[in-house]
């Protein structure tokens, strides 16, 4: 990752972009298995459209192609968030 004071970093390579992704996976996962109504309403309104476009090859990497860039932004900011 880029060690700039300010901005968001992108990732440097291929597995940094999936383990973003996979991240906003596991994010997505536990707020479904929160019981919480609203963040569940929140995260169906505002990932879930972007995240069912997702694909997997056959080999199970993610198919970068189909990865929006809602999606993408949301995933590398997860990852900043993490870090600071």
């Amino acid at each position: 990752m880029n060690d700039k004071k300010y901005g968001m970093p992108p990732p440097m390579n291929r597995t940094e972009m999936e383990h973003n992704l996979n991240l906003v996976i596991e994010d997505f996962n536990n707020k479904i298995n929160s019981g919480n109504q609203d963040l569940i309403q929140n995260v169906m309104w505002a990932t879930y459209p972007h995240l069912e476009k997702v694909k997997k090859t056959p080999n199970f990497r993610i198919n970068l192609l189909t990865v929006n860039e809602m999606i993408r932004l949301q995933a590398n900011m997860q990852k900043w968030m993490k870090n600071i």
